[in-house]
């Protein structure tokens, strides 16, 4: 045997095709790849078809699956009543129900990817139940014999060896059935595992496989090669015989073609692409067959979306879903060493074998028997060190102890040690069940709110589950453990990993959705199907199998597709071994971005020319058009370097005046910076792209963009954001012109698109982020400067030094909203929408931006706080913010308070539909905020201050800065703005003035150290927090958070504390005056006990005014001990410290 290391660097190669080849049409489509998409692929590639295979996860090759628990939980996703949690392309996908939750498979070779392969054929008796049609009932004996038999040739079963070390967990189970009085029924599961390295060193469609390592880790994914997995079997036999294979492709329905008497059309989307960010209609593939094989619940997913859309089919869809009476349970601390946990990434050296995940059966599926089989497990190295306090507690929680007696309990506690790794003590000794029986199948898959319900109330409670409960805990107690059912379910009491029916076949439609061979019933009864239509995978299986069903569902997939041979007329062949010469595709590092535009089209005539037509186009009475394209480089390096590199386009175009549905995109090419022969000095961005009705009628799209060598910097946006299309008939330029437009980017669009950029085949987010950097400097850097740097801008203190990793913040994705106030200034809300409480606006200081509230420099930032208790957030970036172009300007506050409010608030209410907002305002920020509220600012319910408020105190060296008017003196001198960034680039005169610097930090701050930024920003401001409530990687890193302060602030900021309360810039007493307009709303006001940039008594003195004035039950006021100024919004332990008063406020408003 090999160990891990030595079996990953076996020569897998990928198999399918990236997206870039999508066809428009496809003779056949096939609808995922588990048994029931590989055998569909293989077969009627084999036969001569054009097949196109579908795949909604990924393709992962072996060395490649999770190892970890980090790896494991990155490809977990989970699938609720309210939607969809974690990568909606992971590997391991969890449905939760009413009664019923079912883990799934996610990738190409489905659930095969991550079951125990194992391979027992369902009894004889099971078929002649009435709930099979009349055809496979009479046809079991040989139609479905010859199935199974094909099944054993490509899957290749086999039993553990005698010749492999013997395997602890399979004595046990031995042990039991002794125990339970059945050891007649104890024997060795077939499974599809190979045990000898083929001599050829592929197997027999020309894979690489290696023998099995023993290593256990068949359900996270075998990264040995070893799991015959249909993508090492099926899969590869069809793409030897020229299927094309896609992953990441989500197919959400499909529907007859409207234009045409025969034929379908699928609808999907692409993973990851960013395509819904813009609601962009799904793309269209035409094909004459599809199978639909996604999977139990996906294809009942795709088959009710489908009838929802339209598609008439049985009144039976969802119905009659079964779990096969699958019921997983534990033998928890037994006697005797089990060895039940994979090696994942452990160093299998000096462990004993686990080996494959199921070995051996006690099968009672015989006369006498309770028809079930209960079967001997492990659990996945990735998550067996997370499982020992799972146990532990559960044991304690629900277990059942089989044995008693002091000596038993000493034991067991002798081995119940959390601290140990999970292949020594009580989880070494843990014994893994499943049981398979017969539930009664009246489960229902049902679509609400687009989403998948899985409804099976009290299934657990059915008498095969409580028998199978009552097995697994015999089986403990002949092994002295304590029987722990299912740990892991918090919900329902049964999960199941083999989903049966709801496409149930039938004689007729009254009784199922599909007939025996597979075809879709196209009514509420009768026996007419849809033509070319079929179903193939275990959501037709009509009963539980109380087995496991793999080998069924791919033996009834082999019959239907024999079946279908038969009806269309052409041969299967089944010769084996198979190979191909086809190139395999070699991914390489590129990048991929969506896209959206929107214009207008003028049809050409005899009375515009094209000259005139581009004008003409944009007037209203025109026709609109609009694309949503994902483009896609596969080769950066080649992008990078040549003129004549292709990136890929893919999507769709809507203008009803083409037609009257959205054209589908594919195989589109675009090239950047394409020489323009017609003009000097100029270059274009061109997009050529064919675009297909449903029909099938083809249009080409030829566009470009025109970029000009050293343009006006004015025209840079409208240059790079115009698009100047033509549209001609046919698939090709050479067709008629039969439109000429104009298209544009909304500078919202622009804001999204950029949130879709991403590398794609990275091997690290270290060259992710780098492959970005290259393709952002390259793609227009000015622009990627003006309108991308403000969302990648990165200072480091060695900017030579690699980037350091970021933290992932526990909050959605974000949305953002560039918009421009009344004086023509852009600004930024980002928006994080945690729950219906709010919406509150967060509204940072000078020198800064919003990202004092967001930094992942902290365990848990305001922002995190805010949306785990359910609120909708909204960071603002005004003028003065560091991420902004506009920061570079010089400002004052009474800009900021007359302009920057009011529109953000305009557009939050706008966007929210919400009559007033909350805010949490700080520093600066608060100064300006109350600047605008006592000039009259509308839709404020509720404020949280931070620091300083309408009053001022300061600290005697600030006072003295202020009297000395050190800002106008820096800008006599010429000194535009205040700059606390340094680096270790910094020279001579530099270093020499942060070290005068030092000594005066030394005198003023609340702490030391030997940050040049913290100096800075101590010299520049005062002593902004406490350096005790500051952990080192913020403090290592505050040049992240503090840059540029224009000067024209500072001086308004010196002005206010000289007067000692707001007024404007040029000292005029146009505020205080409006205190009124504060009277009815509710105010926090917050100070650091230690503040020596604003003293507490600046809040007190605003505090003490209001509740003198007006009622003081409206206001509040929190001294934070130990802090000091901006340690309040981003101290080591403010989310303990102060934001739970900040929260406790809000709440009362929101």
């Amino acid at each position: 045997m090999q160990d891990i290391e030595e079996s990953s660097k076996n020569g897998f190669k990928p198999i399918s095709s990236p997206v870039s080849k999508m066809p428009d049409h496809s003779e056949v489509v096939v609808i995922g790849s588990g048994y029931g998409g590989g055998v569909a692929a293989s077969r009627l590639a084999r036969g001569g078809k054009e097949v196109c295979l579908l795949e909604r996860g990924k393709e992962i090759l072996p060395g490649d699956f999770p190892k970890t628990l980090v790896e494991g939980a990155e490809q977990m996703q989970v699938d609720t009543n309210c939607g969809k949690v974690g990568n909606t392309t992971g590997l391991y996908n969890l449905h939760t129900g009413n009664g019923q939750d079912v883990m799934v498979g996610c990738g190409l070779g489905g659930t095969s990817l991550i079951n125990a392969n194992v391979s027992l054929k369902a009894t004889p008796d099971v078929f002649q139940n009435g709930s099979w049609p009349a055809g496979l009932r009479g046809d079991s004996d040989d139609g479905l014999k010859r199935g199974y038999d094909r099944a054993h040739a490509m899957l290749k079963p086999n039993e553990y060896p005698d010749t492999y070390p013997p395997l602890a967990k399979a004595e046990a189970h031995l042990k039991s059935a002794r125990f339970m009085g059945q050891e007649e029924n104890y024997k060795k599961t077939p499974i599809n595992v190979t045990f000898a390295t083929p001599s050829s060193g592929v197997n027999h469609v020309g894979v690489p496989q290696v023998a099995c390592n023993n290593c256990g880790d068949c359900c996270s994914g075998c990264n040995v090669g070893a799991k015959n997995t249909t993508q090492m079997n099926y899969l590869p036999d069809a793409f030897n015989h020229g299927a094309l294979i896609f992953c990441e492709v989500h197919v959400e329905y499909i529907e007859k073609n409207p234009d045409t008497s025969k034929g379908w059309l699928v609808h999907y989307t692409l993973a990851h692409t960013g395509s819904d960010k813009f609601s962009a209609p799904t793309i269209t593939m035409s094909a004459d067959i599809i199978v639909v094989a996604a999977g139990t619940l996906g294809s009942n997913e795709i088959m009710l979306r489908s009838k929802e859309k339209g598609l008439t089919m049985s009144s039976m869809l969802g119905k009659h879903f079964s779990g096969n009476g699958d019921v997983l349970g534990f033998g928890y601390n037994c006697e005797d060493e089990i060895n039940g946990i994979g090696y994942g990434s452990h160093d299998p050296k000096g462990l004993k074998p686990c080996g494959p995940c199921i070995t051996s059966v006690i099968d009672s599926r015989v006369p006498g028997g309770d028809n079930m089989v209960l079967e001997e497990g492990n659990i996945p190295g990735p998550i067996g060190m997370m499982m020992a306090p799972t146990f532990a507690i559960a044991s304690k929680l629900h277990g059942i102890n089989t044995v008693g007696g002091i000596r038993d309990f000493a034991q067991k506690w002798s081995r119940q040690n959390l601290a140990m790794p999970p292949y020594h003590g009580s989880m070494n000794h843990t014994q893994t069940y499943l049981v398979m029986s017969h539930d009664d199948g009246e489960g229902v898959l049902s679509m609400e709110d687009n989403r998948l319900q899985i409804n099976y109330p009290k299934v657990g409670e059915q008498q095969n589950f409580v028998q199978g409960k009552e097995n697994m805990r015999k089986a403990t107690e002949g092994l002295k453990g304590t029987f722990v059912n299912d740990p892991l379910m918090f919900k329902n009491d049964v999960i199941s990993v083999h989903p049966l029916g709801g496409c149930c076949m039938s004689d007729d439609a009254s009784k199922g959705v599909v007939d025996h061979k597979g075809r879709v019933f196209s009514g509420t009864n009768g026996q007419d199907v849809h033509e070319g239509l079929y179903v193939c995978d275990g959501s037709v299986i009509p009963t539980s199998l109380a087995v496991n069903p793999l080998l069924t569902i791919t033996a009834v997939a082999e019959r239907t597709m024999e079946l279908m041979a038969k009806d269309y007329k052409f041969t299967i062949p089944y010769d084996l071994p198979s190979a191909t010469m086809r190139p395999h595709y070699t991914p390489k590092l590129g990048v991929e971005f969506t896209e959206t535009m929107k214009g207008r089209l003028l049809a050409l005539t005899d009375k515009n020319t094209t000259a005139e037509a581009f004008e003409e186009a944009e007037k209203e009475d025109t026709d609109p058009v609009e694309f949503t394209l994902t483009i896609r480089s596969e080769d950066l390096d080649e992008m990078l370097t040549s003129p004549a590199h292709c990136a890929s386009i893919i999507g769709t175009v809507t203008c009803h005046a083409i037609d009257s549905e959205p054209l589908t995109v594919v195989q589109g090419v675009f090239k950047l910076f394409v020489e323009d022969p017609s003009q000097p000095n100029t270059k274009l961005m061109v997009y050529s792209m064919p675009m297909y009705s449903m029909s099938g009628k083809a249009y080409y799209f030829y566009g470009y963009k025109v970029v000009k060598d050293n343009p006006n910097p004015l025209k840079i946006w409208h240059d790079t954001s115009t698009l100047y299309v033509s549209v001609h008939a046919g698939a090709s330029s050479e067709g008629d012109t039969l439109f000429k437009g104009v298209m544009h980017i909304e500078k919202m669009d622009f804001v999204k698109q950029l949130t879709t950029m991403k590398a794609i085949n990275s091997k690290s987010k270290f060259e992710s982020l780098n492959a970005l950097a290259r393709f952002g400097a390259h793609f227009a850097g000015v622009l990627w400067d003006s309108y991308g740097g403000v969302l990648v801008r990165s200072q480091l203190h060695n900017p030579n030094a690699p980037d350091r990793e970021m933290r992932n913040l526990k909050v959605c994705k974000p949305q953002f909203y560039h918009f421009d106030t009344e004086d023509q200034v852009t600004l930024r809300l980002t928006r994080y929408q945690g729950g219906k409480k709010g919406p509150v606006m967060l509204v940072h200081g000078l020198g800064v931006s919003s990202k004092i509230f967001s930094t992942d420099l902290i365990d848990k930032n305001m922002l995190e706080y805010l949306y785990e208790n359910q609120y909708d957030v909204w960071l603002i970036d005004f003028r003065v913010s560091i991420l902004l172009p506009a920061s570079e300007k010089q400002s004052t506050g009474d800009q900021v308070a007359k302009y920057d409010y009011p529109a953000a608030v305009k557009v939050i209410q706008k966007e929210t539909g919400a009559e007033s907002i909350q805010a949490v305002v700080h520093c600066w920020g608060a100064s300006t905020f109350f600047m605008s509220m006592l000039s009259g600012l509308k839709g404020i319910r509720s404020i949280v201050c931070s620091q300083i408020a309408t009053q001022i105190a300061t600290t005697y060296t600030t006072l003295l800065k202020s009297k000395l008017q050190m800002p106008r003196l820096f800008e006599a001198a010429g000194v535009e703005s205040m700059n606390v960034y340094v680096d270790s680039t910094e020279g001579v005169l530099g270093r020499v003035a942060d070290k005068g610097l030092s000594v005066y930090s030394m005198f003023e701050a609340q702490g030391q150290c030997n940050s040049s930024v913290c100096h800075r920003v101590t010299y520049t401001y005062a002593s902004l927090y406490n350096h005790e409530k500051l952990n080192q990687l913020l403090h290592e890193n505050l040049h992240e958070l503090f840059a540029d302060a224009n000067i024209t602030a500072f001086e308004h900021l010196s002005m206010l504390v000289r007067k000692g309360h707001l007024v404007s810039a040029g000292g005029e007493d146009k505020y205080m005056m409006g205190l009124h307009h504060l009277e009815h709303v509710p105010i926090l006001f917050i100070s650091g006990e230690e503040n020596q940039c604003f003293l507490p008594e600046s809040t007190k003195k605003t505090y003490d005014s209001l509740c003198a004035a007006y009622n003081p039950g409206l206001y509040s006021r929190k001294v934070i001990p130990g802090y000091g100024h901006i340690d309040c919004i981003f101290g080591r332990d403010a989310a303990t410290d102060v934001f739970p008063y900040i929260v406790e406020h809000l709440d009362k408003t929101a």
